[in-house]
């Protein structure tokens, strides 16, 4: 009865997902995350036969600052186009611009993260090491050639799958800074977890921000790939403090000043004297080139951190690829983020989120440039069957219903949580690494197929169906 009551939708449901297929192009399997914003499920795009990622984010417009951060993301994302960086494929469209509360962003597929690798994974090889941080570096040159700052870089914000391939996302505290701007930006709110958070910033919520910060989080990220722990999990701001001094010695009185935060500056000048441990001891199991990069990396003071594009071309990646090939981007224009310099009503923001869809529908934002405010579409809708596949997920535990084959996989997206589970055959070239009775450990190993649990260099050719970028990484790897 539950089941033929989710058949009966109202009017008010029937308003989104109106333009002819949208919809129905998706076949939904399975919820794969759950958090405060709402439901990620898997799909497939039966027009083109990928994996993909539904995100639906729910009530956005609940809270302002919420809905900024929403509008910040997918802005960020469509205009930041990077094998490094996250893709939205989509965003369905609405019936009405004026209306709408929800919106389902359809992401590419991706079967993990980076916190999950490090987790399943004790014996990564160095050649892993060194083109996961190559990856990262790459997409930081990318973002910061555009002048925007991610801020909030850890390995639950990078995605990663089995063929080693990783990309940022979740640019909800991202920023961008203009060319008339100081090189040294003022932005008030919470920056990046603790763990991550470089220490001009610590126990400060109104900072200068410079590209360093994001240098300093993927030298963090880079040593709990090395060592599978977080570097320094501080408890606090004064316990954060007491661990990177640990590791770099006390900094100079020159350094001290550049520290935002007061008590911080006072707590550090007040420090005993500590001197620097030597990089070799502390992890005596990574390659002496890559410790050379990570002393570069983890400077206290930000004006000694390389920039992506120098720390790119450091000799621990030689043979890798040609650094001065990887692309660049144009600086962001000021017109694109002006919402962020004014205030804005929550219909302010509505219209510009509306804006932002009708990228990924070029005939009607075509139509909307040109004036034509008739937005109300009149196209077959499938918003029934849609919603009611992705309400029959949350009722039923994320499991599919009869009429939804139950394909399955360990994914991630931005969220909170993210289930495990696996692929049939028929959709999954690696099939036979996943098996529904491993236990959780076997399971995230096995997603990670060989390639990433160690036997990359047991691997003379990369796998056949693996993308062409990826073999020409793999293949110098392997070299």
């Amino acid at each position: 009865m539950q089941h033929q009551d989710q058949r009966k939708k109202s009017p008010k449901d029937m308003e989104f997902f109106t333009e002819h297929g949208d919809a129905n192009r998706y076949k939904i399997l399975e919820i794969i995350g759950k958090g405060s914003y709402g439901v990620v499920c898997s799909a497939i795009d039966t027009q083109t036969g990928e994996k993909v990622a539904i995100k639906k984010i729910k009530d956005i417009f609940e809270h302002s600052s919420d809905a900024i951060r929403i509008l910040r993301e997918i802005k960020l994302l469509r205009l930041l186009r990077h094998p490094d960086i996250v893709e939205i494929k989509r965003i369905m469209l609405p019936s009405s611009r004026r209306d709408f509360r929800d919106i389902y962003v359809v992401f590419e597929l991706m079967e993990s993260d980076l916190h999950q690798v490090i987790k399943a994974n004790d014996d990564l090889t160095h050649e892993h090491h060194r083109f996961f941080l190559y990856q990262m570096l790459r997409a930081l040159k990318y973002m910061h050639t555009a002048n925007v700052y991610h801020r909030d870089l850890k390995p639950k914000n990078i995605l990663a799958n089995a063929n080693c391939k990783l990309k940022i996302c979740d640019f909800g505290l991202a920023r961008v800074a203009f060319n008339d701007a100081p090189t040294a930006i003022f932005w008030t709110d919470y920056v990046a977890t603790r763990w991550y958070r470089a220490p001009e910033l610590c126990g400060s919520f109104s900072s200068k921000y410079t590209p360093a910060i994001d240098i300093w989080s993927i030298g963090c990220i880079f040593v709990e790939v090395l060592t599978g722990k977080p570097l320094f999990p501080g408890k606090s701001i004064v316990h954060q403090l007491d661990l990177i001094t640990d590791l770099l010695g006390t900094p100079s009185a020159d350094t001290i000043s550049g520290v935002r935060n007061e008590k911080a500056r006072k707590y550090l000048a007040g420090m005993r004297k500590k001197h620097p441990m030597p990089f070799a001891e502390k992890f005596p199991k990574a390659d002496p080139a890559s410790l050379n990069l990570l002393k570069r990396l983890l400077a206290f003071d930000p004006k000694d951190r390389p920039t992506a594009e120098e720390a790119l071309a450091d000799p621990y990646f030689k043979g890798l690829a040609k650094f001065e090939r990887e692309p660049s981007c144009q600086p962001i224009s000021k017109l694109e983020f002006e919402f962020e310099r004014r205030r804005v009503t929550k219909e302010d923001i509505r219209e510009l989120i509306f804006r932002e869809i009708l990228e990924y529908h070029p005939q009607l934002l075509k139509d909307y440039m040109a004036g034509n405010d008739g937005m109300n579409f009149l196209y077959p809708s499938a918003i029934g069957h849609f919603r009611q596949q992705f309400a029959y997920l949350e009722e039923n535990d994320g499991k599919s219903g009869p009429v939804i084959p139950p394909q399955r996989k360990h994914t991630s997206l931005p969220r909170s949580t993210v289930t495990s589970s696996t692929i049939p055959p028929k959709t999954q070239p690696n099939a036979s690494l996943f098996d529904n009775r491993q236990n959780t450990k076997e399971m995230a190993t096995g997603v990670i197929s060989e390639v990433i649990s160690g036997n990359l260099s047991k691997v003379s050719q990369p796998p056949p169906h693996m993308p062409n970028g990826i073999k020409h990484y793999l293949q110098n790897l392997l070299i």
